[in-house]
Parts: structure tokens; C-alpha cells; sequence
């Protein structure tokens, strides 16, 4: 029973730390997303800016987490995690004393996004090396829900500290949050990871990259709509008429509903056999209907767009890394790291390219588009679906050999 005990222990740490270290790592992204009406205001910068702070937060994230793989095995994941907490808290703090022209801006947003394209992986490889593949789901869902747990902390820093304190205030206790948030991350031996090995597997079989990169177009799609969504919802309602107190509130309930939502779709992948990558085509979908709600100008139809857009087109994150490593069994970092790379560069992308028709067009232009293009991204996995179907049988077979090799 000890023993039992030990193991979820170390595996409600390993969840804990992964969740709270990728909560830190986005928060600079988002704080900025949603404070960016009193920012805006005080620096006299437009919309468009805001697109390519996001772009190069996510940009840079995309192109770190490449290199990820190499620092974590020289560094360890402990190290690695820690180091990435450390980085987003540099960077809430070079803006809250710094920021006086765009060039800080985009260096603090290029920092943070360093520090999150390495946290990622290191939090993934810290769920693969200490939580049970029937806790898994659960695990990528929570990890994933500390996404719009950053927007919520971000939507509740408009009311509580940027409007009677300032904005400067909210990215200063951010930098905080981030330093305690490091602090609280437990060693390597009280996780239960002392030992393991966070080298891939990859020798389980045959590997076909085609379909995982119809797939990543997919995400990449899904992440550019969703990510939109985080970084100018507050905008939007405030452009529809909704006080930017009450924005950043709808922000945080929104964001919230949509981390539990995450959360929810992780237990239940531990506990249904079913069709998940379906699953996550028909969340892009649906998120796509509830985007073009928020173009339309309407106070009501806003709200209930940003609550169901991120229940649903934001919250298929966790699930869809969960589905793809199953679905490649000992071949989860080489699988993975393409997929996530679609998802970075949409992360990256979505929030530039909206930024460009609002500041073209108007708001309804942009959500209306941002709809169509969430629509076909899940057209574009139901394709990637069924071409990995096709090698499946073959990714079966290894998977049972590479068993039968591991009991021998």
C-alpha cells in the first residue's frame, strides 16, 4: 500500500508542476492579450502590435521546443522546468519596469516565448516519466487547462490590479507568481523521476510522417482560431460595448469554463474507448460556429461565444496529444514534435494575421474568418485521421513486439 501511495503521490506532484510551471509560461502572452486596452492606451500602439507580440511569443516558442529535447537530457526535466518558470518571470518583470517602447515589447515576448517553447516539452516529459498511462489523459488535460487558466488570472488581474493599480502593477505580481510558482516545483526524487530516462523510444516500428503532417496543418489551423480567441476576446467585447472591468471578467469565466472542460475530456480519454481525433475535429468545428457569434457586435451573443469557443475550439489541446501517442506507441517525441510544431506556428501565426484584418477591416471581418478557418481545421484532421488509420495495422504489430520484446 505504501508503495501505491508513493506512486500517486509522485504522480499528483508530476501533474501539479506540469500544469503550474505551463501556467507561468503562457501568462506573459496572455496578461498582455488582456490588458492590452490599458496598455495600448498608455504606449499610444495599435491592435496590429498586439498580433505580433503574440506571434513572436509563439514563434519563438515553436522554434525553442526543437532544441528542447537536447537540453532536457543535458540539463535533466527538473532543471529544464525550473529554468523555464525563471524565464517567464524575467520577462513579466523586464515589462512591468521596461516597457516604454515596442523593441522592449517584443524582446520581453521573444524571452518568454524561449522559456515556454522549452517548458512544454520538459512538462510533457515530465508526465511520460511519472504518471501511469491509465492517469495520462488526465494528466495532458490538466497540463493543457493551465492555458485559459492563464487567461483567467490574466482576466482577473483587469478589475483587481490594472484598473486601480495599473497594468505595470498586474505584469509586476505576474513575475511574482512565476518566482513562487519555481519555488514550488519539487525536486527530481520527491517527483519520483530520479533515474528514468526522458530518451525517446524510437525503435517500435515503422514511422510515417505524411499523415502526421496533414495532421499539424490541422492543429496548426485549430491553434491559430483558438489563440485569436485568448489574445483579442477582451478587445472585441470591449469594441461591442462591454466596460473593460466586465470584459476581463467574462475573460476569466470563460477562460475557466474552458480549462475544465480540458480537464474533463483528459478524464474521460482514460475511461472511454472511442474516436478521438473525431472528437477533436468536431470541438474545432464547433469552435469555429461560436468565433463568427463574436463578430457579430452583440453584447449577448458575445459572451456566449467566447464560453462555448472555449469549451470547445480551445480545448482540444490535451486530447489531441493524448490521441496521437497512443496512437504511436514508443514514438511519442518523434510523432509529437510534429504536431506540435503545426500547433506553434498557428499559435504564432492566428493572432498576427488577425491583428492584420482588424486593423484593415473591422473585428466582424476578422471573427468571420477566423469561423471558416477553424471549420476547415477539422476537416483537415478527419484527413490526417484517416491517413494514420491506414498505418495502423503495422503500428499494432510493433507495438505488441516491442511488448513481447520488453516481457522476454
Amino acid at each position: 500500500m505504501s508503495a501505491r501511495r508513493e506512486r500517486s503521490a509522485g504522480t499528483a506532484r508530476a501533474a501539479t508542476a506540469a500544469v503550474t510551471v505551463t501556467t507561468a509560461g503562457v501568462l506573459p502572452a496572455y496578461l498582455v492579450g488582456v490588458l492590452w486596452v490599458q496598455v495600448s492606451a498608455d504606449l499610444e500602439v495599435g491592435p496590429s502590435l498586439l498580433g505580433l507580440l503574440v506571434a513572436a511569443f509563439f514563434g519563438t516558442s515553436a522554434v525553442a521546443a526543437l532544441s528542447a529535447g537536447t537540453l532536457v537530457r543535458r540539463l535533466g526535466t527538473v532543471v529544464v522546468v525550473r529554468l523555464a518558470g525563471l524565464t517567464a518571470a524575467a520577462a513579466m518583470l523586464l515589462v512591468a519596469v521596461a516597457a516604454r517602447d515596442t523593441a522592449v515589447l517584443v524582446a520581453a515576448l521573444v524571452l518568454a516565448g524561449w522559456g515556454n517553447g522549452i517548458g512544454q516539452p520538459a512538462s510533457n516529459d515530465l508526465i511520460a516519466c511519472s504518471v501511469s498511462s491509465g492517469r495520462q489523459g488526465l494528466a495532458y488535460g490538466l497540463k493543457q487547462a493551465a492555458i485559459p487558466l492563464s487567461t483567467l488570472l490574466a482576466g482577473v488581474a483587469v478589475p483587481l490590479v490594472a484598473i486601480p493599480l495599473g497594468w505595470r502593477t498586474a505584469f509586476g505580481l505576474g513575475a511574482g507568481l512565476a518566482v513562487l510558482i519555481v519555488l514550488s516545483v519539487p525536486s527530481a526524487r520527491r517527483l519520483g523521476t530520479a533515474g528514468s530516462s526522458s530518451a525517446p523510444s524510437e525503435a517500435a516500428g515503422p514511422f510515417r510522417r505524411a499523415p502526421l503532417y496533414v495532421l499539424a496543418v490541422g492543429l496548426m489551423l485549430g491553434a491559430g482560431t483558438g489563440n485569436a480567441l485568448g489574445a483579442f476576446f477582451v478587445s472585441t467585447a470591449v469594441a461591442g460595448g462591454i466596460a473593460p472591468a466586465t470584459a476581463g471578467v467574462l475573460a476569466a469565466v470563460a477562460s475557466g469554463a474552458g480549462a475544465l472542460a480540458r480537464v474533463l475530456v483528459g478524464w474521460l480519454a482514460d475511461r472511454v474507448r472511442t474516436r478521438w481525433l473525431l472528437v477533436v475535429a468536431a470541438q474545432m468545428s464547433l469552435g469555429g460556429l461560436s468565433y463568427a457569434l463574436l463578430g457579430t457586435g452583440v453584447e449577448a451573443l458575445i459572451v456566449v461565444g467566447a464560453v462555448v469557443g472555449y469549451c470547445t475550439g480551445w480545448a482540444w489541446a490535451g486530447l489531441s496529444t493524448y490521441a496521437i501517442t497512443r496512437m504511436h506507441h514508443g514514438m511519442a517525441a518523434r510523432a509529437t514534435s510534429i504536431t506540435q510544431g503545426g500547433m506553434g506556428l498557428g499559435a504564432a501565426l492566428g493572432p498576427l494575421a488577425f491583428g492584420a484584418v482588424v486593423s484593415a477591416g473591422s473585428y466582424a471581418v476578422a471573427w468571420t474568418a477566423t469561423a471558416a478557418l477553424a471549420v476547415l481545421g477539422g476537416l483537415v484532421i478527419v484527413l490526417g485521421r484517416r491517413l494514420l488509420l491506414r498505418e495502423r495495422p503495422a503500428l499494432v504489430a510493433a507495438h505488441r513486439q516491442r511488448r513481447a520484446a520488453a516481457r522476454a
